[in-house]
């Protein structure tokens, strides 16, 4: 039999704890310990649809990026995520900015889907650095990323000759700027905001949004797969209910 602790330690080394920022809430936030896990589910969110599924499928405990539990709780309503957690007696490990900034986390794993060749990591800046065998245009790479993250759609800022290309996952649309001083030729994000968009025009950097879900997805298989090598008699689920929560045209 598995144990939540157990998981918890091999977790601790693949996205320690400390490296979460200083505003995050990572770590177990529903349950304990000492709770049996011999059927796991990983999920992007988790939402009232993913606890139902974890229930359905008799996992114990449910790994998340995003943190279940982020800001205090003023009421706990019924049907919600944190109460269906409670009642059916699942546990919840959210691996957050840890998980940004690991070695092998979110932004390494987004800049391998991408096939970027020698990636860099930038921990401190939620950035992971790499480069295309030759140079493209803005339109190639926006229409190469959209097929490789399947994302519904991509916003970009027009450019050429672009192969030294930073990315970082999510909300990182703040590291545009960290690319003008880097020199970087594009940045792949998952949101950027106006004033981002114009700091990209104004200094000749090709900037990618190609969504939140779409540019952190792609962490759920290979942290599944690590899971699963380190624990072969324990079961490892990815969320059927883990998809893109909006459509594009």
């Amino acid at each position: 039999m598995t144990y939540v602790s157990e998981i918890m330690k091999i977790c601790e080394e693949i996205a320690p704890l400390y490296m979460q920022a200083e505003w995050d809430n990572s770590g177990l936030l529903v349950g304990s310990p000492d709770m049996p896990a011999d059927t796991v589910l990983l999920t992007l969110d988790i939402t009232p649809s993913a606890v139902r599924e974890a229930h359905k499928k008799g996992a114990s405990l449910i790994i998340s990026h995003h943190p279940v539990i982020f800001h205090p709780l003023a009421a706990l309503e019924k049907d919600s995520a944190a109460y269906l957690l409670a009642k059916y007696d699942i546990a919840a490990l959210c691996l957050h900015t840890n998980l940004d900034r690991a070695d092998e986390g979110v932004n390494y794993a987004l800049a391998k889907a991408l096939g970027l060749r020698d990636i860099t990591l930038y921990p401190d800046d939620f950035l992971a650095v790499g480069h295309l065998d030759s140079a493209v245009s803005a339109d190639a790479l926006a229409s190469h990323i959209k097929v490789r993250l399947r994302a519904p759609s991509v916003r970009f800022t027009p450019a050429d000759n672009i192969r030294r290309i930073a990315v970082s996952s999510g909300g990182g649309g703040e590291g545009v700027e960290l690319c003008g001083s880097y020199h970087f030729d594009a940045f792949v994000t998952g949101e950027l905001k106006h004033h981002q968009y114009l700091f990209a025009n104004e200094n000749g950097i090709a900037a990618f949004d190609a969504g939140h879900f779409s540019t952190e997805d792609v962490v759920i298989r290979p942290l599944c797969d690590m899971l699963q090598k380190r624990l072969p008699d324990t079961d490892f689920l990815i969320s059927e209910q883990s998809v893109c929560p909006y459509d594009a045209i």
